[in-house]
Formats: C-alpha cells, structure tokens, sequence
C-alpha cells in the first residue's frame, strides 16, 4: 500500500513544462483541424453536393414561379439554363384536370429527363400531395460515353428536340429532328469511326443522377407546375483529386504547425520561466532582483506586479531591521538602567535611596508601557483589540489629557494650548480616542520646534469634528509621509529617544483611527512644522 501511495505522489508530482504543453496542444488541434478537413472534403463531400444543388434548383424554380406570367419569362428561363445548366419545364394543369405543355426546355431531351408526358401527371400528384413543394432524386444508371471529336451537331448547334411556347400559347412540338432522330445519328456516327487510329480514346462518365424539382403555382385560374431539372455529376473524381490536394496539405500542414507550435512555446514559455526563476530569487530574499516586462500585456502586468512587490519587500525587511534595532534599544535602556542601580543599592551602603528607587520603577513604567504598545498594535492589526463604542464629550475628552503634562509645562517651559468652538460629541471607544490625542500631542512633543509649543484645534465641520495637532518643528518631507505611520518609522533614520512615548505612538493612533473608520491625516512644511489631524463624525 505504501509504495502504491509513494508511486501516485511521485507521478502527481511529475508535471509538464508549459513549452512541453503548448507544443503538444497546438500539435492537437492542428492534427484534429487536419481530421476534420478529410472527413468533410471526402466523406460528406457528396452530402454537401446534393444539399448545394437541391437549394440552387429549388431557388430557380421559385424565381421562375414568381414571374410565371411576367413578360421576360422566356429570357429569365433562359437565364436559368444557359448559366445553371438545367431544363425548365411548365405544365399546364386545366379545369378538366388534363395536363398541357406550357413550356418546355429545348435541351430537356440530352438530360435523360426523367419526367415525361406520361409521368407529369403523376408528378403533379406528388407535389400536392407534399404541398405545393417537391423534390426528386433518380439514377439515371447510364453510363454514358462522348467522342467530342466525331460528334455532329445540326447547324443551330443544338438539335431540334424541345419544345417551346409560343407568345401567350401552349407550346406544340417543334419542326425538324426529334431527340430519338439525333440519338440514332449520334450512334451511327460512331460505328462509322470505329477505328482507334482515327480518334481519341472515348471518355467514360459514370452513372449520373436527375434531381427534379416541382412547384406549384396556383396564381391564375389553373394551376400551373413549374418543373426545374438538374444533373447531378459523381463526384469521385473530385474526391479522389481532392485526396491527393489533402495528403500534400496535410504534410505541409504538419510542417508548418511543428515550427508554429515551437516558436509560439518558445516565445511564451520563456518569459514566464525568466519570471519563475527570479520569483525564486526572490523568495530567497534577493529584493534586488528585477523582473522584465516582456511583449505580452499579461506577463508584462505579471513581472511589473513582482517588480513593486520587491521594493516593497525591500522596504518592508528594512523596516523589520530597523524595528528590531530600535525595540532592542528601548528595552535595553530600561533594563540596563533598573539593573545597574538595583547593583549599586546592593553593593554600595548608603545607595538605598528614594531617588535611585524613583529611577528603577520609572524604568519599569516606560518597559511595561513599551510592551503595552507592541501588544495593543499587534491586536489592532489583527482586528482583535476590543472596540467599545459609545457616546461621548471629546472635548472634555482632550481637556482631561492636559493635566498630564503640567511638570512639562512647568520644568522645561513647553507651551501646551487647547482651542475650540463648542462642547462636542461624537460616538466610539472614549478610551482609544484619548491614546490617540495623548500620542498625536507626545509625537509633536519631540518634534517641536525652537518656540516648545504645541497647539491642539478643535474645529466643527456641518455634521463632522476635525481635531488638529500642531508643532512648529523641523517638518516633513513629502515623499516621506506615506511612511511615518509605520512603527518606528524615523524621518532622521538615527534611533532617537522619544522624551515622551515608546516611539509606536502613530502607528497606535493609525490603526485605532481606521477601527472608527475615521478620516486621518497630515500636512507639513519644511522649516514651518507639522499638523496631525483626524475627522469624526459628531452627534446633533
């Protein structure tokens, strides 16, 4: 069981190369387009033959029906004939239900009709019978033989064995040869040149067929049965000509498709397996590989999507760099303060004072507040962090977070002010909204300017309220601002030390503003500083 098993995995995992498939799939449907094209031009071809015919004589016995009693009758039917190769016949089938010639084509005797006087009656009948439409295949089983050379032919170039009409009259029987009188010269002629020196090998036709087709015209006051007649010729010779013409096709056919089949793997598959093993390169951690566009607009858009994903791996591993540097500075720091003077209280006497043990629990503080904001940023991201929204006063909300920063204001001489309108409300996590005001006014902390101030505006909107935090630092330059979001993101790219924070303030305040589907944001300018800023939407 267990080599059964290992012998199916080994051959799932045996897959064509997509040159390989290609190759093989254009093979296959050129060998199937070469199938078809035999059997249609072969098999069906005398299907189609018969089809083709039967619908040309049944549209010109249509037309002839049409403009039965049309003046240019007689030069249409002739039309018909000279450029269909085909009778046209016209009975007339009177109130005594006797039938009478209307018209009859001159050349109906050398197409071994079929439908003569005796049996127009008893085609008539078959027509109504199928309703006014009737068509009729016959073999003829002649197999007729020419000697073109030896033929004679009457002076008119045809012999006199038709009929046909008069103006406005029923066709008589025509003056001079019958049919039966030409048959009877013709055989007689070549007995006379019965010598093979003389003349050319006779040709052989083989058994023909007569389709007959019969319409109905019930226009005047009899009815009247427009008969359209037509050979059709064997095609054995064409098909066996056409065996021939498809055998050299079907070689050629095979040569063409191989060297189309080829290039077209080549040039598709190769830039797809460019782009496979660079991928590879790339999942190896090799950002700086470049995928080329290449001529079709799919692997083009392909190769260009790979391409911004490197860079933006790239950029994503340098930050990860930077991330790991600079949470291994910050807990570094506290740890290494809280352990070297936890040593000097125990190896100096007289060390165990109450300032060196402020300095320890500080320390602690600012190293659970790092792991705080890793844990808060990490559930934020991955939507797990609690949520709890409900109205409250966000102006009350801002004026609370100000007494935090009172021995700042007073020590160091920074200038905190808060300015608004009106008492607002809106609805969300009151708790979350005051650690993103509390992060925005400690982010402008460290980058405040010369002048220490820091300014937060409250300004109403119609049905919205926009809170701004605004320093008057170094600024931001723009092509930098997309990024300052992301967590230990520097403009300086130089590890500072925050004066207030653990440096994770904005990527906090980015992902609590996007769980109350705020609207954030920030503008600066070089030299004149930076204004954070974020929308909600107030209630009435």
């Amino acid at each position: 069981m267990k080599q059964t098993e290992k012998k199916r995995e080994k051959k799932k995992g045996k897959k064509l190369s997509l040159k390989v498939t290609l190759t093989a799939s254009f093979l296959l449907f050129s060998a199937v387009l070469i199938i078809t094209l035999w059997i249609i031009q072969t098999v069906f071809l005398d299907s189609f033959y018969k089809t083709v015919k039967t619908t040309q004589v049944r549209s010109c016995a249509h037309s002839v029906s049409q403009n039965i009693d049309a003046e240019n009758i007689d030069d249409l039917i002739a039309d018909i004939e000279e450029q269909n190769s085909m009778s046209v016949s016209v009975y007339e089938i009177n109130v005594l239900k006797q039938v009478e010639i209307f018209y009859q084509s001159e050349i109906k005797g050398m197409m071994n009709s079929f439908v003569t006087t005796d049996s127009t009656w008893e085609l008539y009948q078959k027509t109504v019978d199928a309703g006014g439409e009737y068509s009729e295949i016959t073999d003829t089983g002649l197999k007729r033989r020419f000697d073109w050379q030896s033929v004679i032919m009457p002076e008119n170039g045809a012999p006199e064995n038709g009929f046909k009409r008069e103006q406005g009259q029923p066709a008589t029987e025509a003056q001079g040869e019958t049919i039966s009188d030409y048959r009877d010269k013709f055989d007689k002629n070549i007995e006379e040149n019965s010598d093979k020196e003389m003349r050319e090998p006779p040709l052989e036709r083989e058994s023909v067929s007569r389709l007959a087709y019969a319409v109905i015209n019930t226009s005047g006051e009899s009815d009247r049965m427009i008969v359209v007649e037509s050979e059709i010729t064997p095609v054995t010779s064409v098909v066996e000509t056409l065996r021939y013409q498809l055998i050299f096709m079907t070689a050629v056919l095979v040569v063409i498709s191989v060297i189309i089949a080829l290039f077209t793997a080549r040039s598709i598959a190769k830039p797809i397996s460019d782009t496979n093993e660079k991928a590879k390169a790339l999942a190896k951690q090799n950002y700086d590989v470049e995928f080329k566009g290449g001529r079709y607009k799919e692997i083009k858009e392909l190769n260009d999507t790979l391409t911004y994903s490197a860079g933006e791996l790239k950029k994503v591993d340098i930050l990860r760099k930077e991330l790991i540097s600079n949470i291994s500075h910050d807990l570094r720091t506290p740890l290494t303060m809280i352990t070297g003077y936890s040593e000097v209280m125990r190896d100096i006497p007289g060390e165990m004072t109450p300032e060196n043990i402020q300095i320890i629990i500080d320390e602690a503080n600012r190293l659970n507040s790092l792991v705080t904001d890793l844990l808060d940023i990490s559930r934020l991201e991955s939507g797990t962090a609690d949520i709890k929204k409900a109205p409250f006063s966000l102006t009350r909300c801002i004026e609370s977070i100000f007494s935090r920063y009172t021995k700042l204001i007073e020590n160091e001489g920074y200038s905190i002010t808060f300015d608004c309108e009106e008492e607002v409300f809106v609805e969300g996590d009151e708790l979350r909204i005051t650690q993103v005001v509390y992060n925005l006014i400690n982010n402008a902390i460290n980058y405040v300017g010369e002048d220490k101030t820091v300014k937060v505006v409250q300004s109403i909107l119609d049905d919205k309220v926009r809170v701004d935090v605004i320093d008057h630092g170094e600024g931001i330059p723009a092509e930098q601002l997309p990024y300052i979001w992301d967590r230990y993101y520097r403009v300086d790219k130089e590890h500072k030390t925050a004066k207030i924070g653990t440096g994770l303030g904005l990527s906090i305040v980015k992902n609590i503003l996007k769980a109350h589907d705020a609207e954030f944001g920030v503008e600066s300018e070089i030299g004149k500083g930076s204004d954070f800023y974020f929308i909600l939407d107030r209630i009435q």
